[in-house]
């Protein structure tokens, strides 16, 4: 039977030839670590595959959940809580410019926080005890040693609010300080 008369749901004009070329070419990206859809379609449109072959070979793969935004997500949360915390934030930033909008990646970021029995303050404190001890070293001056924790959560992307509570708790003010 020729493609052109097909009627099981597929791109009539995608040959099958092409679309199993390009799923081939994604499952060997894909080998390497999960990854969003749009990393996916980025590399395959490198890889020159036409827009429909593209389209696809994507909804092929999300089909049997080998390219899920979501899953992506949740890996990558549980990923930053174990090994490099970060605040939400910056999570919401990183996953943005993987292709994952905010819309997806907000509610799955809170669910797996829950899920992990932390929050944004638990990560922020795992940070602060690991950084404190460089700086610590480094600086003798407990206000620059607190400005510093303070600038590092904010850039780790760590709402002011979180990473003034936590280092106020760890090094509390002293009055000379204001």
């Amino acid at each position: 039977m020729d493609e052109k008369s097909r009627d099981d749901g597929t791109a009539s004009d995608v040959s099958e030839e092409a679309a199993r070329r390009a799923i081939d070419a994604a499952l060997n990206f894909l080998s390497y670590r999960q990854r969003t859809g749009r990393e996916v379609r980025r590399k395959l449109v490198e890889r020159g595959f036409s827009a429909d072959v593209i389209e696809a070979a994507l909804a092929r793969l999300a089909a049997v959940h080998l390219v899920d935004d979501e899953a992506f997500v949740g890996a990558y949360v549980r990923d930053r809580i174990a090994h490099r915390p970060m605040g939400v934030r910056r999570m919401i930033q990183e996953l943005y410019q993987k292709g994952i909008t905010r819309e997806v990646a907000l509610p799955v970021i809170q669910e797996v926080l829950r899920e992990e029995e932390t929050d944004e303050r638990a990560l922020a404190e795992r940070v602060v005890e690991k950084k404190r001890h460089t700086l610590k070293s480094r600086t003798q001056d407990e206000r620059v040693l607190r400005r510093r924790l303070r600038d590092h959560l904010i850039r780790r992307g760590f709402e002011t609010r979180v990473a003034n509570d936590v280092v106020d708790a760890l090094f509390p003010r002293n009055d000379a300080e204001g």
